[in-house]
């Protein structure tokens, strides 16, 4: 889904209800004050029933509900705090205001709620037409949905996200508009490859230009989501031929065959290979096919011979040839099934009765009426047919049904093996169990949940609600083992939602106050009757019930106040242990912890919940100066590590040190912001000295080796312009000649040198501490890979800062093969521009030196041999021992650094966040 974040971050009307409560500074709420003067009573006691008429409703955003939550309490403060009866005038006013504006925040919620998944609906809707679009139509669809991603996160009013939901709802449709030119485009580009591959001098080239410029044009009205005016320009092309209908018959064929990629071809491959008798008149049709409209140009023909070739791999024919696997080659000794195939035959033919579910319905009489060559077959076909099927089965079954499979297989095997096909003592006896053990099959995802929602919630596991299936299996009773799991799986499901009301009602019992009987009784009561509904065989109902009781006035408040504090707390925890692991200063993370765990107690200790919410986003604040001085810190001292390495003077070096220094004690008391401040200074300084060291590094190790083209590749000084002509011709932006190629999906390029400097130093330094100095100059070599040490080293670097931006392969772009044929390149034709991604990954591998040129005794007296370059460890042994007649103790060489890169693989370009889980080498 988008990132929609919370509209309390934009909406002065909520966010003063927090800033109300932030003011009153206090966290504590006073007692009721003592009797005083009667009409200042009489205020207090209408004002506290007024404001006790309202609730804070669970429609509400978090934010939103913990912000007028935070107003609820400064008034109810403010209305116990009151020594004068005037001063309800403003307090009864502003109660007043909280209940309109929680009225209105309910319609801004339900506004909001539409306007999120009319954007969802759109984003989907573009994920899946992506593929088929030029980078005009991209681009276009891709501002559309950026443009309404950014109001979504901007809007406060209902208004607003209703404007954001017609929007959505239009994107979509523009999207459907964008598909439809995607895939005129797409065939497009196939027909005018396969018309221009015929052609030859002149007449090509002005073809191949005129293509060049008509996908130019087509694009920039794409762009502009002018979809008639982009296939208008297209189909312009057409004067570049003798007969301009040809292009219609080409896009025709394109099309066609298209489709049938897209929906026939792999049930047609089936059907071609298997064992139905005229397949074989109909293997080279798409073979033929392609040549007469790639070769000789005649796309009508082409087109008919694949029309023919989709006809015949009907859906029935596909049942027909997996049918067929059933029988073992060696029926085909016994007459009867000979006939019986023969008429089979017969009857599915496509150029005769074409009836193959009539020819399936035959053989399966026969087959009825021929048990006993059927037992025979099928054992046979179980172990030929069924063993890939049975070993995959293994992989995936538990005990005790999985002892049950391979003794069973085995000894139907083994019988199959000696030829006994007895019913009751040869293999055929074996066939039921087999039949059944082999549905479990079916089962294996639903078990595989079941066992996962065990996993998650343990609780539910005392509930017996897979005891009918586990009780099947240990009985062997596989079929009713099957036909139980689906009521199991479904009330398993139910569980979760039932365990999280469950929890949230005792731990509201824990937290209701002492003199709240009443109250205690009646969640008391349900709880209980909750639990025997559960019990009783429906979790959901449970679920349900207790829930409708949590969201009843009298609890509703202290339940999502524990509910938006719990996923607060897990947020807020995660980026603190993420700033830790950057920081690693024990006086500022003491400080940090500190913080956190007050906001904990106030919550663990004290029960107040909506107070330990509000200090938690406190916290959460500081955490957004922490993470970027803590971030800015962990470069800074790769940089520094990076310039003493590469033997930085000292007196350029020192007075750097005295500032990191100067900074580091601001952290430590902890100043963050003064701190954050200061590294930003020194790392922004570091820029002149961090390029010439980069440059320095990869100068060295460039030497020799085909290391030291990160920079060149992906370094600052790459345009964007080279990024994307790498993408969509291969040609890497260091090429030393115009045939050079290096392809990609993922095209990109650092920031900044400190980016890169820092990234290479940080993973230097995490080398080290695995046992890997790039700093030595010789191996031991053993020549056995299990002691030798490693002969390389990659990490992932995460600098938790936007370190880069890269353009990311969408479309491919499709060229002629020899044969005419248009395929998929290793380029591209769109691609999408990504900014802010913050991991690189980085590789150090050994290079032996080359052996020197010299004489030797081995294998005979004065043995002259050349200088020659070894392409590892391995290879160095073997020439070293050629030339002296043994294995070198040590080897010679140098680490270098051949990749350095941003990461793009899995990055969100909206939420800024990769999506596919963290790597085992990333650091910190």
């Amino acid at each position: 889904m988008a990132n929609t974040p919370d509209p309390l971050a934009n909406n002065p009307d909520i966010r003063k209800w927090a800033e109300r409560f932030y003011s009153l500074k206090a966290w504590d709420m006073p007692d009721l004050p003592d009797p005083g003067d009667e009409a200042l009573e009489l205020r207090r006691t209408a004002a506290l029933s007024e404001l006790n008429k309202i609730s804070v409703p669970a429609d509400l955003s978090s934010g939103a509900r913990r912000s007028l939550a935070g107003g609820r309490k400064a008034l109810k403060k403010e209305i116990l705090s009151a020594a004068e009866a005037d001063a309800f005038d403003k307090i009864d006013s502003d109660i007043s205001d909280l209940a309109s504006q929680i009225a209105a925040q309910l319609a801004v919620a339900a506004a909001r709620d539409k306007a999120q998944t009319a954007l969802a609906a759109a984003e989907d809707k573009f994920a899946s037409v992506r593929g088929s679009l030029d980078q005009g139509a991209f681009a276009y669809v891709e501002g559309l949905i950026k443009a309404a991603q950014k109001s979504m996160a901007a809007d406060v009013t209902d208004t607003d996200f209703e404007a954001v939901e017609a929007a959505a709802k239009d994107i979509a449709a523009k999207a459907e508009d964008a598909n439809k030119y995607g895939l005129f485009f797409g065939n497009w580009t196939h027909a005018t490859l396969s018309l221009i591959n015929p052609m030859t001098d002149g007449t090509k080239d002005a073809a191949e230009t005129d293509r060049s410029a008509k996908m130019k044009t087509a694009a920039g009205h794409s762009k502009a989501g002018d979809f008639g005016a982009a296939k208008s320009a297209l189909e312009a092309w057409k004067t570049n031929l003798g007969d301009e209908d040809d292009l219609a018959v080409a896009l025709s064929f394109a099309a066609l065959m298209d489709d049938y990629m897209a929906k026939t071809h792999d049930r047609c491959e089936f059907i071609l290979v298997s064992s139905v008798p005229d397949a074989r008149d109909f293997r080279n049709h798409l073979k033929n096919a392609k040549k007469k409209a790639y070769k000789d140009q005649k796309f009508g023909e082409a087109k008919v011979m694949l029309q023919e070739l989709i006809d015949y791999s009907s859906k029935d024919r596909g049942k027909l040839a997996r049918y067929m696997r059933g029988f073992d080659g060696s029926l085909r000794a016994d007459e009867g099934f000979r006939n019986a195939l023969a008429a089979a035959d017969t009857k599915q033919k496509f150029k005769g009765t074409n009836d193959p579910a009539g020819a399936q319905a035959d053989l399966k009489a026969w087959e009825k009426a021929n048990r006993a060559l059927m037992r025979k077959s099928h054992s046979k076909q179980i172990v030929k047919a069924l063993e890939k099927k049975y070993d995959a089965l293994k992989k995936v079954l538990t005990e005790p049904e999985l002892s049950d499979l391979t003794t069973t297989w085995d000894a139907h095997k083994l019988l199959a093996d000696a030829d006994n096909f007895d019913k009751k003592t040869g293999a055929p006896q074996y066939h039921v169990k087999l039949n059944q053990l082999f549905q479990l099959e079916k089962a294996v995802d639903d078990r595989r949940e079941m066992a996962q929602i065990l996993a998650r919630h343990p609780g539910a596991a005392g509930y017996d609600f897979l005891k009918p299936v586990t009780d099947a299996i240990t009985a062997q009773k596989y079929p009713e083992a099957i036909a139980a799991v689906p009521a199991a799986l479904a009330l398993l499901r139910a569980m979760p939602a039932y365990l999280t009301a469950k929890q949230a009602a005792e731990d509201l019992l824990a937290v209701l106050p002492g003199d709240a009987d009443a109250l205690k009784d009646t969640l008391d009561d349900a709880v209980k009757a909750a639990e025997l509904t559960a019990r009783g065989g429906d979790p959901a109902k449970a679920a349900g019930d207790l829930q409708a009781v949590l969201d009843g006035t009298d609890f509703m408040d202290l339940v999502l106040a524990m509910a938006d504090y719990r996923a607060k707390l897990a947020k807020v925890e995660k980026q603190h242990d993420r700033t830790k692991k950057y920081l690693k200063l024990p006086a500022a993370e003491g400080k940090l912890d500190e913080a956190l765990q007050a906001a904990k107690d106030r919550a663990g200790t004290d029960k107040e919940y909506g107070d330990a919410f509000l200090m938690l986003d406190t916290y959460e604040k500081l955490l957004t100066t922490v993470k970027p001085m803590a971030t800015a810190r962990f470069q800074v001292q790769g940089i520094i590590g990076a310039l003493k390495r590469a033997g930085l003077e000292a007196e350029k070096l020192d007075p750097l040190e005295i500032r990191v220094s100067s900074a580091e004690d601001e952290a430590k008391k902890p100043d963050f912001e003064k701190a954050k401040t200061a590294f930003d200074g020194i790392r922004t300084d570091l820029k002149g000295l961090s390029n010439e060291a980069a440059e320095a590094y990869e100068m060295l190790d460039g030497v020799g080796s085909n290391a030291g083209h990160s920079l060149d590749r992906h370094g600052p000084d790459v345009s964007d312009e080279d990024l994307i002509i790498r993408l969509k011709t291969g040609k890497p932006p260091n090429a030393h000649s115009d045939d050079e190629r290096s392809y990609t999906g993922a095209s990109s390029k650092f920031h900044s040198p400190q980016d890169w400097l820092a990234g290479r130093e940080i993973a230097a330094e995490a080398a080290l501490a695995k046992g890997v100095d790039i700093t030595e100059t010789e191996m031991t070599f053993t020549g056995d890979p299990l002691t030798d040490p490693d002969e390389s080293a990659d990490f992932t670097v995460e600098h938790g800062r936007p370190i880069d931006k890269a353009y990311i392969g969408q479309k491919k772009q499709v060229r002629s093969d020899d044969s005419g044929e248009p395929v998929a390149d290793k380029t591209y034709e769109s691609f999408e521009e990504v900014e802010g991604l913050t991991r690189a990954y980085v590789n150090f591998i050994w290079e032996p030196e080359p052996l020197p040129a010299e004489t030797t005794d081995h294998p005979d007296p004065a043995t002259v041999y050349g200088e020659e370059k070894a392409q590892d460890n391995a290879d160095y042994g073997a020439k070293y021992t050629t030339r002296h007649g043994a294995a070198p103790a040590k080897i010679p060489g140098r680490w270098v650094m051949m990749q350095q890169y941003p990461v793009a693989d899995g990055w969100d370009n909206e939420t800024k966040t990769y999506t596919n889980g963290n790597p085992g080498n990333m650091i910190p």
